[in-house]
């Protein structure tokens, strides 16, 4: 079995996160549904009441996911001062594509003006691609290729969620047909951006320190999904995403001396709070220790993971000598875990001299 990859000079230096400007509560979502709601007899305020959500934020309908992964990026350079002209290279991590060709990394490139020497590419693991994009930028980085490398991700659930509601309200759907597109419905919308570099340039940013990863191709079938529905063995993917976890945990064990008590703070990539509960549950991590976004966002796809800790730092409970968790499942399935060390001289994200 491959070693996992430890990591000795990279770090994370600026973030930045954006919000679609329309929130959709869950009772708003079951009022579109209401005939369908009534038809099957479906119990009122049961999407809140299965998954913990009670809203998630939309954008216009349509809304490129290169638009809000290049609104997070430029809040990211203006918070920091980072020279845009100095990114290595673009990955765009998010599930949404702005079209087949050219890849939506390009796109969000010209929009940010990165010049001709940043290379840019679509890097795509379901909710995990942004996990994977700090994993190769800290790989590139360790190795001395790069300098700095900009993870993006962005995610408009407005064109599936709408597609879905339809789909719901067509004559003789039964209540089958609601669960199988239930996953659907806690779908949020959202943008990204992280900064990586190294170091021994910037030692008081956040280290990425290691990372545990594994995947189950068996499970290849519990999920799929596009622009028009997703639909979802909640079930089996519960069961079989926990199993991988805590696989995938045990690993980071035996690597990098993990256990229950190890981190300060956990970031997990949230469908719902059953899922984040038993994901949690199965690990042995206190509860109290998990960040907690889905009730006011939903599944942000892979922009769920660096927006929740964009929102951590912002509400100050990211801080100097903790070890924090940036953790996720993605259908597939994939699972990937990575140690952030965060140094004593800390003060949150980064800010560059002008260039």
């Amino acid at each position: 079995m491959r070693r996992l990859p430890v990591f000795h000079n990279s770090a994370i230096l600026s973030w930045a996160g954006d919000e679609g400007p329309e929130a959709l509560s869950s009772a708003a979502l079951e009022e579109a549904l209401a005939p369908l709601f009534h038809s099957a007899s479906l119990p009122s305020g049961i999407i809140e009441k299965m998954t913990g959500i009670k809203s998630r934020n939309l954008y216009p309908l349509d809304a490129p996911p290169s638009l809000m992964a290049a609104a997070a990026a430029r809040r990211l350079f203006t918070r920091s001062g980072f020279p845009p002209e100095e990114t290595d290279v673009l990955y765009s991590t998010s599930v949404g594509r702005d079209c087949l060709e050219p890849s939506t990394a390009s796109i969000v490139h010209s929009r940010l003006g990165l010049g001709p020497m940043c290379s840019s590419l679509d890097l795509g693991s379901a909710c995990l691609g942004f996990v994977d994009g700090l994993v190769l930028s800290s790989l590139q980085t360790d190795a001395g290729a790069i300098d700095y490398a900009l993870v993006v991700a962005g995610e408009n659930s407005r064109p599936v969620l709408e597609s879905t509601v339809r789909r719901l309200l067509a004559p003789g759907v039964k209540t089958g047909e609601f669960f199988r597109h239930f996953a659907t419905l806690t779908l949020g919308s959202g943008g990204a951006a992280m900064l990586v570099g190294r170091a021994d340039r910037h030692p008081e940013a956040p280290r990425i320190k290691g990372v545990s990863t594994l995947s189950d191709p068996h499970s290849v079938d519990l999920c799929r999904g596009d622009d028009e529905s997703m639909v979802t063995d909640s079930g089996k993917l519960l069961l079989k995403g926990v199993e991988l976890a805590r696989e995938t945990f045990r690993r980071g064990e035996e690597a990098f001396g993990w256990n229950p008590d190890y981190f300060h703070l956990v970031i997990s990539h949230q469908v719902s709070e059953v899922n984040t509960r038993r994901f949690a549950e199965a690990l042995g991590l206190p509860w109290g220790k998990v960040f907690k976004t889905y009730p006011r966002y939903g599944n942000m796809g892979p922009a769920a993971i660096p927006f929740a800790f964009h929102l951590a730092d912002r509400e100050g409970l990211v801080r100097p000598g903790m070890r924090i968790a940036l953790m996720g499942i993605g259908s597939g399935l994939a699972c990937a875990m990575l140690e952030l060390e965060i140094p004593k001289g800390y003060r949150g994200a980064l800010s560059f001299p002008p260039a």
